[in-house]
């Protein structure tokens, strides 16, 4: 039988002290994020890697999950990975919806539905919709990107009257339309 642990041993090491958010502190922060992420989304739209260099962490820990790729590791490859983005893209209009901004300590989150209009510099014109996660540390005073998680979201409405449409070009009636042909 083992011998019971002491519960004064078990105690967490304590990490940075955090500051204690006031309600005016808080708003402050809350503030500071949602600018943080509109730099971020004002830096797509534009295309500018320098700006974009500006908003990330430059930490080994930072990542990147564009819509469709694997996970990107580490400031060097997730700017590669804009540079890769920006190059095959001329134009780029976002709408963003749903934002929920959090802050913790020195941790913040976004998420949100970015519905986002794409011109690729072949000329073809597609619209999406990703719902998206960025989370932001603070350091030295300034909200970085630690981290953006985007993927891709289907509209249930848009699925709905796409179903709909095969439905009636195959002369069938629509889910919970009984009536006969």
């Amino acid at each position: 039988m083992s011998k019971p642990r002491d519960a004064g041993l078990a105690q967490p090491i304590p990490s940075e002290p955090l500051e204690d958010l006031t309600t005016g502190s808080l708003t402050r922060e809350l503030s500071r994020v949602e600018e943080a992420n509109l730099s971020f989304y004002e830096a797509f739209s534009a295309r500018d890697i320098e700006r974009m260099s500006r908003i990330w962490s430059k930490s080994p820990h930072a990542r990147c999950v564009h819509p469709g790729w694997e996970l990107v590791v580490g400031w060097n490859d997730i700017r590669q990975s804009w540079v890769e983005i920006f190059r095959t893209v001329s134009e780029i209009d976002f709408q963003l919806e749903d934002v929920h901004v959090e802050v913790a300590g020195r941790t913040a989150w976004v998420n949100l539905i970015a519905y986002v209009h794409i011109t690729t510099d072949d000329g073809e014109d597609f619209d999406a919709a990703v719902v998206t996660t960025n989370i932001y540390e603070q350091l030295e005073g300034q909200w970085v990107l630690v981290l953006h998680h985007s993927s891709n979201f289907a509209d249930d409405d848009g699925e709905d009257e796409e179903e709909e449409e095969e439905y009636e070009a195959e002369g069938q009636n629509t889910p919970g339309n009984n009536e006969a042909n």
